[in-house]
């Protein structure tokens, strides 16, 4: 039982702290998706209101790909864009002016 207790104290300590990581928050008034302009796909779909954090490499802030821009699409067409700075403990508001 004590075992069980350490595990998830342990597992609990490993969570990224928020400014570890890079923020996405839907602002806007519909749902979105959101990928990156290098490779069309898209990774993660927000409904208004929701975030994510998102894991980034120190690299994506200090010397960025010049295509390394998110999009986020809404259901209605409406694209917005961010970057190529994607840096860890800043947040992209999606929607907000």
């Amino acid at each position: 039982m004590g075992l069980v207790i350490v595990g998830a104290l342990a597992s609990s300590a490993c969570q990224p702290r928020a400014e570890a990581m890079f923020h996405i928050i839907n602002y806007s008034q519909e749902t979105v998706t959101v990928g990156w302009k290098s490779n069309g796909g898209s990774f993660l779909t927000l409904d208004p209101g929701e975030g994510y954090p998102y894991g980034v490499a120190d690299s994506d802030c200090t010397n960025p790909e010049p295509d390394a821009i998110l999009i986020a699409t809404s259901e209605t067409g409406k694209i917005y864009t961010y970057g190529p700075r994607i840096c860890k403990g800043t947040s992209w508001l999606i929607g907000k002016q």
